[in-house]
């Protein structure tokens, strides 16, 4: 399942916002997640996203799927540097 994060804003910023974001992405989009399936998480039309917003919101995501979490490549700087500082894997 791809998830467009842009869904929460294009611009990403606070701590307790991530957190909001990934509890009711997990509450709508991903309760009827199929067992096994990917969660691709798509970047690409955030125009700001900070390392507090991308913390939370990703350790409340891989607390219940684990390994199951893919984040998608994104050509902005600010999601790339974002991604890297909080030792995020791309692919």
């Amino acid at each position: 399942m791809r998830i467009d994060i842009s869904k929460f804003g294009a611009t990403l910023v606070s701590r307790p916002l991530g957190r909001e974001a990934a509890l009711g992405l997990m509450a709508s989009a991903l309760k009827p997640l199929p067992e096994g399936e990917l969660i691709e998480l798509d970047f690409s039309k955030v125009l700001v996203l900070t390392p507090s917003w991308t913390d939370e919101f990703l350790q409340v995501l891989h607390a219940n799927y684990g390994q199951r979490i893919k984040i998608l490549p994104s050509d902005n700087p600010s999601v790339r540097l974002t991604l890297e500082t909080i030792g995020e894997p791309t692919e």
